[in-house]
């Protein structure tokens, strides 16, 4: 015969060692100080990346409001040279 045939404690051992293979890792606990520091961690890049997105949107928003509008109103110039001399008073 050209093949022969393996014993059952052969094939036993490759069952054992595809079980193992396929079983994933356990995931390693982590303690309340680690998922702090993810949580915190996580919270700033999200905070960075809203920032990055959203203070040139606001700037265009108001670009485009100062286009729009023509300029500074003249009551809107009167009325924030009064609070910067208000402020000025009061120091």
């Amino acid at each position: 015969m050209f093949f022969k045939r393996k014993s059952e404690s052969v094939w036993a051992q490759e069952g054992e060692v595809a079980a193992e293979a396929a079983a994933p890792a356990p995931k390693e606990k982590l303690g309340w100080f680690e998922k702090r520091a993810r949580r915190r961690r996580r919270r700033i890049v999200f905070e960075e990346v809203l920032g990055w997105i959203l203070v040139p949107a606001f700037l265009y928003l108001l670009y485009l409001g100062y286009r729009a509008v023509g300029g500074i109103p003249k009551e809107a110039m009167d009325f924030f040279q009064e609070l910067i001399g208000l402020a000025m008073k009061s120091v």
